[in-house]
């Protein structure tokens, strides 16, 4: 399927420069068929309500941001693009495949060994919206998990007067439960709910929404936070008139949807430096996790927590810090408390991250250890990595083996260790911190469901 694509956006660069200098899948491999929705998702919110946001009982907003320093009454926007990996052009891909993102890397502090919660959008989606990891939420346990009564940061902004908005483009984010606490939820109109892959093309009608919902004159008054999730690099690799083709391989049409997507995202970028809040607005633009080819002999995402699968891009632009690489692995659980923390709300106590805030603007980055949590669901075996420095850890069905990769020497986990002192050391440590997890049994998929697909290959 093609679709007509704007050819150009000159403002392109421009506007990111004035931004810095002011401001700032969901499918499987082999699925089997899963409990959710064969309808069409609706237009519009699923939830939402009033088109305007409430009067903010904060102090109005500064006009500009502190010299050196964050802005006060900060907006947030976090722009999530599916399966982007992270080896992209600003990470030395040497096709030019996002030129709007990799201008906008320039003018971010970029965190190039960033990792989502988890290696399918379902459950790293979730951890995210939670700051917690996968296992610990109240989830139906199939392979798009439905959440009840989980503790998503949403709504402790929205209790905290932030006007809170969100646009996606895949019929799962109707039923999910991640819509809790969004004041304005709307999904992109026609699309019909295809458990196996994507078959839209809606990066031009996510941009639309975002432009529409970014440009209400009351934001101008008001603090908020605006998450877009961009869909397109997502299986089905499809064409897109006037780009490429680079290639007929899918790596070579998966760089197509990329070059499509940040195209939208540039146009998105040159609306936001037009408005009178961008000046005291922090961008952060990652992913939900990354995308296979071949490596491991796998294709697409989910099921493994390989690297290519859960190492995935993170930059943040905000007023006042400088541009820099910081290589300290890092979290998207770290998302939650550094967002609170630029906003100006107190973190919620439950989340396992911390926040990025300090280090953004200078500060030393602290060593962490980073975990990626795959639940055993409907689809898949359980899978868990401990990350910490360059050594790598994983975990398979209920820690039964456990294998160390140094990802400085062995990049592409080719070469277990699973013996020695270092070995040792590593097992010891992924044990210890366990005990401190809480995970939780799904209250829907339990045995003689769970694991299912994987088991039924």
């Amino acid at each position: 399927m093609n679709r007509s694509v704007v050819c150009a956006f000159t403002l392109g660069l421009a506007a990111l420069a004035a931004i810095a200098a002011t401001a700032p899948g969901c499918s499987k491999n082999s699925p089997t068929e899963a409990p959710g929705p064969t309808a069409v998702a609706t237009t519009s919110a699923a939830v939402a309500s009033s088109s305007a946001p409430p009067p903010d009982a904060s102090p109005a907003p500064s006009a500009s941001a502190a010299s050196n320093g964050p802005p006060k009454n900060a907006n947030v926007i976090l722009l999530s693009i599916d399966s982007l990996r992270a080896d992209m052009p600003w990470a030395g891909y040497s096709r030019p495949i996002a030129p709007h993102l990799t201008e906008l890397e320039k003018r971010a502090v970029y965190y190039t060994h960033a990792y989502s919660t988890s290696s399918y959008t379902s459950m790293s989606l979730g951890g995210m919206l939670a700051g917690r990891i996968p296992s610990e939420l109240n989830r139906s346990g199939y392979f798009f998990s439905t959440y009840k009564d989980d503790p998503f940061w949403a709504k402790l902004l929205q209790a905290d007067k932030v006007h809170t908005m969100g646009v996606h483009a895949h019929a799962y984010f109707g039923h999910a439960g991640w819509d809790a606490g969004f004041d304005q939820w709307e999904i992109v109109p026609g699309i019909k709910f295809d458990n196996t892959t994507d078959r839209s093309i809606t990066s031009d009608k996510s941009e639309e929404i975002s432009e529409r919902l970014l440009g209400d004159p009351a934001l101008d008054s008001t603090r908020f936070f605006f998450w877009a999730h961009f869909l397109d690099p997502h299986d089905l690799y499809q064409a897109h008139d006037g780009i490429g083709p680079y290639g007929k391989t899918d790596r070579d049409k998966y760089d197509a949807e990329v070059t499509y997507t940040d195209q939208y995202i540039g146009k998105l970028l040159d609306f936001i430096a037009t408005k009178s809040w961008a000046k005291r607005t922090i961008i952060f633009v990652t992913a939900d996790h990354g995308e296979a080819f071949g490596e491991h002999g796998m294709t697409r995402h989910g099921f493994e927590v390989w690297e290519p699968l859960i190492h995935v891009p993170l930059f943040v632009v905000a007023p006042g810090a400088t541009p820099k690489h910081i290589d300290t692995p890092r979290s998207a659980l770290d998302l939650a408390p550094t967002i609170f923390d630029f906003i100006g709300v107190p973190p919620d106590p439950g989340f396992e991250g911390k926040s990025d805030k300090a280090e953004i603007y200078g500060a030393a980055a602290d060593p962490r250890d980073v975990w990626v949590d795959l639940p055993m669901t409907s689809d898949n075996d359980f899978r868990r990595a401990l990350i910490r420095g360059t050594d790598k850890l994983i975990c398979f069905h209920n820690d039964d083996i456990c294998k160390l990769f140094d990802l400085a020497a062995d990049p592409g986990e080719e070469h277990s260790i699973t013996t020695g002192e270092k070995f040792a050391t590593m097992l010891a440590a992924y044990k210890e911190n366990e005990k401190t997890l809480k995970p939780v049994a799904p209250y829907g998929c339990k045995a003689g469901c769970l694991n299912k697909g994987y088991l039924n290959k």
